[in-house]
């Protein structure tokens, strides 16, 4: 949640109470908006997890660039796997129930595709 007061020295707002995950730093913190803090969240081999904390938390995810380029059969196994992953960790952070027991790899992945947003 964003914080409500000014700092005197700085005359921004203070640094944001960080969830346990995020690994962004207080220099970074220092050049977000007032009233919504980005926090990156954990890496999932190329994928890498975002939130931002406004009034409604939003998760998101990017994909390194070069993660992208001539992709052989196991490097789309590996990143399929990682985008699984991180999925299922962007829903466990949002609260989304997740059942899981007996479904497969490829329903969880097209469901987590049916649930996802696109984000800027």
């Amino acid at each position: 949640m964003p914080p409500t007061a000014d700092d005197p020295e700085t005359g921004r707002a203070p640094s944001p109470a960080c969830p346990s995950w995020c690994v962004t730093t207080a220099g970074e913190h220092a050049t977000d908006e007032p009233d919504s803090w980005l926090h990156e969240g954990p890496r999932f081999g190329a994928i890498r997890t975002w939130c931002l904390d406004h009034e409604e938390p939003v998760f998101s995810a990017t994909v390194d660039d070069e993660a992208l380029a001539d992709l052989s059969a196991g490097d789309l196994r590996r990143l399929a796997g990682d985008a699984l992953e991180a999925a299922l960790w962007i829903d466990r952070q949002a609260g989304a129930p997740l059942p899981l027991a007996g479904r497969s790899v490829v329903d969880l992945v097209r469901e987590a595709h049916e649930r996802a947003t696109r984000s800027a």
